[in-house]
């Protein structure tokens, strides 16, 4: 449980409001009362009067030692996730701990927060909540498998309402350079052999792989409404970046290491955002669709940043970017075909090498060239209903659960008539 003071002993210290401090300075600065007076009259120590009055600090506070943070760090935070959750972005329980972590790692505070996982205790979080009584922890909508598998109709209709406002808000409806879309994908080093032709009734048809299992490198890409893509963001696992790992790929691509893993995490994406997106974006205001993980948001700094450069950041809802997401709807799959196409003809050319973090840059060049073109970008945000803005893009069928159902009420009905 968090550490919390609890007075001892039947003394009354500190049973006196805010409101009788102000009363009691009040009534002594207008030589109403004495100090010595004025304590009796009000209910407030003599010498706690006396030290307010000499230090012009007339807010009670909280009694016992203060907050890690401080309060007014404790407000930015509070200001930070009611954000977040406007834009669909409500942050978990680990993602709060991590903001708090932050912000004592960046403040230069003396903390026993966990520094290998990054994150503040849960003693932290629920003293923070009990300072923040209009937070509270909530549990989040389940998502059945059904509704995984497809789509919420109530959810789209939110998501649209949101979008809509947005645009209007600030004049982004006919700017569809102005409107980006952000999403990751992972590639593996290593071969996907296709279907092929063989002899009738063979057994065994092989085909030679790089390996059994290649090692993903997540690949982040960006496009704008009117289809032109940000060179592609690549990470890779491990603590050194050798200058061979870039070789062969396309100009303005950029390669990063990330030690745990190879996805991307909240310090990357916040170096995307300032490097990468921020210095080819625009002038003015942009829109940048992200979908909801927890990655892109749990850093207080990029979300300050991005209101600075003026970044509008909107979540895509969880579980729809199979329909609401451009760079899913008409880029991915003609990426990773053309990639794996690549490597195949790698692998023909030669046969005894495997492919590596080498071969990597020329493999995603080749690949990239073409997939990244004017009409998947474009196809992509005009699909999703984004831009144009037609929120009934999203076919019926899409919703699966609720087509086949109102399906079977047809079914049913013309049985009945």
């Amino acid at each position: 449980m968090p550490t919390k003071y609890n007075r001892k002993g039947t003394s009354k210290r500190g049973d006196w409001s805010e409101e009788s401090l102000v009363n009691a300075v009040k009534a002594i600065k207008q030589n109403e009362i004495g100090v010595n007076a004025a304590a009796k009259a009000f209910g407030i120590p003599k010498t706690t009067l006396k030290r307010r009055l000499k230090s012009n600090n007339f807010s009670k506070g909280s009694m016992g030692k203060p907050s890690l943070l401080g309060t007014e760090n404790e407000k930015k935070i509070v200001a930070h996730i009611k954000k977040l959750q406007s834009h669909g972005f409500t942050p978990t329980r680990d993602s709060v701990r991590y903001m708090a972590y932050y912000f004592a790692e960046s403040l230069k505070l003396v903390h026993s927060f966990n520094t290998e996982r990054k994150q503040a205790g849960y003693d932290w979080l629920l003293s923070f909540l009990s300072r923040n009584p209009q937070l509270s922890i909530r549990q989040a909508e389940g998502v059945s498998i059904a509704r995984a598998k497809g789509l919420n109709r109530e959810t789209v209709d939110n998501y649209f309402q949101l979008l809509g406002n947005v645009l209007r808000e600030n004049n982004l409806i006919d700017k569809l350079g102005h409107v980006f879309n952000m999403d990751e994908t992972g590639l593996q080093l290593n071969n996907k052999p296709g279907k092929v032709i063989a002899i009738k009734g063979s057994k065994n048809v092989t085909s030679v792989t790089s390996g059994e299992k290649g090692e993903t490198i997540s690949v982040l890409a960006c496009v704008n409404g009117e289809g032109t893509f940000l060179p592609p963001f690549c990470i890779m696992k491990g603590k050194n970046l050798k200058q061979e790992f870039c070789d062969g790929m396309q100009p303005g691509a950029e390669v990063k290491m990330s030690q745990k893993s190879g996805y991307v995490n909240a310090d990357l994406f916040c170096y995307w955002l300032k490097n990468h997106f921020t210095s080819r974006k625009p002038t003015g205001k942009v829109l940048l669709l992200l979908d909801g993980h927890t990655s892109h948001t749990s850093c207080i700094e990029m979300l300050e940043f991005a209101d600075n450069n003026d970044i509008i950041l909107m979540s895509i809802p969880p579980h729809t970017s199979h329909w609401l997401q451009p760079l899913d709807r008409t880029f991915f799959k003609s990426l990773k075909s053309n990639y794996y196409s690549a490597c195949n003809s790698y692998m023909i050319n030669n046969p005894s090498r495997k492919i590596t973090r080498m071969q990597f840059g020329t493999l995603l060049r080749l690949a990239w060239g073409k997939s990244a073109n004017v009409d998947n970008g474009v196809s992509g945000f005009r699909t999703c209903g984004i831009l144009p803005f037609e929120p009934k893009a999203i076919p019926d069928y899409a919703f699966l659960t609720e087509y086949n159902l109102s399906q079977k009420e047809k079914r049913r009905k013309r049985i009945e008539n």
